[in-house]
């Protein structure tokens, strides 16, 4: 009986370990402040993804930054290169991790009714 209430409780701290690792995601949307236009990024509307969808390993650690982190993709003027914050959001390139526009296109090919929301430039839920 022991055994079974000791390996019970190992099984729950390693199923809670992950989300007590992540810290909470924030209320309020952020702003991701680039070179043009800020964008409100809605953490609760994005709650489905896992995390680490965006927030991806850095040197083989989860890292919780924000995108534009010192040393992350942190070239607000540039639109080349995986340094910079514009490059990472709109490429539909492959990259190491889903970016946004990545994302939204797909969701656009289920839902094609999302088109101007999700991947317009002008008037979208990312550039009213």
């Amino acid at each position: 009986m022991k055994k079974v209430l000791v390996l019970t409780c190992i099984m729950v701290f390693a199923l809670a370990l992950p989300a007590l690792a992540a810290p909470a995601a924030p209320d309020k949307p952020l702003e991701f402040k680039g070179s043009q236009k800020t964008v409100m990024f809605p953490h609760a509307v994005h709650a489905k993804v896992e995390c680490v969808t965006c927030h991806h390993k850095v040197d083989g650690k989860e890292s919780f930054a924000k995108c534009g982190s010192a040393g992350c993709h942190d070239d607000l003027a540039g639109k080349q290169g995986e340094k910079s914050l514009y490059y990472v959001v709109h490429t539909k390139k492959e990259l190491k991790h889903t970016n946004c526009i990545g994302c939204h296109s797909k969701v656009v090919e289920e839902k094609p009714e999302l088109k101007k929301d999700l991947t317009a430039c002008a008037k979208s839920k990312c550039h009213p």
